[in-house]
């Protein structure tokens, strides 16, 4: 089973500082065949430290979610740029200059970092909010024991009005061990702004883009997602990638893969709320159930023989110890305790719900 990764900054003491001018650091290509040395980044966004140039970018964000296990995070070759430079012909350049190298910091640092490293690179982010807060609202971007290599997209306004910004920032965050890339995601991280005298500031980060549990529950939703096997709608497969899905039935649902391909109708989002006509959240609201409406060449509402591939399917399902919940056309245990179950509604397709 998955377990949720350490948090690093879980038990930090909220830290407070005084918000001023800083210097902008410029950030360096990533050139060597091993990852490069990460320093703080230590960020502002006045009109003196935007520099003109244009964007170097090699691949659009056409993908949520790769995954690789043999490319090493660089190399000699390497054209991707680990900076981002605004150009001047931009709205708001300097505000969207200072968001840029904030997604760049945020998702850039070293496997051998502590929890004293991760610290210094939040403090020196200037934040107004503590420490501790900015840890919490950056933790999907931050894995413990691996490096991590960012790469600003675009930056686009999200908002800007008396003197607060919104920039939604698409950032590729590639993770791996020692030479090798475990993954690579892109996200679009909500980074909002403050402009005093001093020009633009960091106010907080209102999102991460998605979060996943550790780096186990991200390559799940991406192997998931992705299978040949496991055919869905685009709306369940965004709801795997953005992370609204449980990675324990995400295990579940790779495993009935194993037994045989199905096809889903529906996870999350376009399911009702709560259970139709109660005041119960529905366990679909909460990422934990699926609809199943094919088992193999078979839907369900054909495949309803006492010997037939699809109550073998749920007999398969009821004995499985992390399931808590099968509703279809039979009732196997009887016992009225509803693990199993069955009705007119779930005469069509598997209700399959994990603990």
């Amino acid at each position: 089973m998955l377990t949720a990764a350490v948090v690093w900054v879980w038990g930090l003491t909220a830290v407070q500082w005084a918000v001023g001018p800083v210097q902008v650091r410029a950030a360096e290509p990533i050139v060597t065949s091993e990852p490069s040395p990460v320093q703080p980044a230590v960020l502002s966004a006045s009109a003196s430290t935007t520099t003109t140039g244009t964007a170097t970018t090699t691949t659009p964000p056409t993908s949520s979610t790769t995954t690789s296990t043999t490319s090493p995070p660089v190399s000699e070759d390497s054209t991707v740029q680990a900076d981002y430079v605004v150009p001047q012909t931009e709205a708001e350049p300097e505000a969207k200059q200072l968001a840029a190298d904030i997604a760049y910091s945020l998702t850039t640092y070293e496997a051998s970092d502590h929890n004293s490293e991760h610290l210094e690179r939040l403090e020196a982010l200037g934040s107004r909010s503590s420490v501790q807060v900015l840890g919490q609202a950056s933790e999907p971007l931050t894995h413990p024991g691996s490096w991590s290599r960012g790469e600003v997209i675009y930056p686009q306004l999200g908002g800007l009005e008396n003197g607060l910004a919104s920039v939604m920032v698409v950032t590729r965050q590639t993770v791996g061990t020692g030479s090798e890339a475990d993954f690579s995601v892109v996200r679009t991280l909500d980074i909002r702004l403050v402009h005093d005298e001093s020009g633009w500031e960091f106010d907080y980060l209102s999102s991460a883009g998605g979060t996943f549990e550790n780096l186990d529950a991200l390559a799940t939703a991406d192997v998931v997602a992705s299978d040949p096997r496991i055919q869905m709608p685009d709306t369940a497969r965004l709801d795997i990638l953005a992370g609204l899905v449980s990675p324990n039935l995400l295990e579940v649902m790779a495993e009935l893969a194993d037994q045989t391909p199905y096809e889903v109708v529906v996870l999350a989002t376009g399911h009702p709320h709560n259970v139709f006509e109660t005041n119960r959240v529905s366990q679909h609201t909460v990422g934990q159930a699926v609809d199943v409406y094919r088992i193999g060449d078979h839907q369900v509402i054909d495949d309803r023989g006492p010997d037939g591939a699809t109550k073998g399917i749920v007999e398969w399902l009821y004995d499985h110890p992390d399931v808590a919940q099968v509703g279809s056309p039979w009732d196997l245990d009887g016992a009225g305790s509803g693990r199993s179950f069955t009705n007119v509604v779930h005469q069509d397709h598997i209700h399959l719900a994990v603990k």
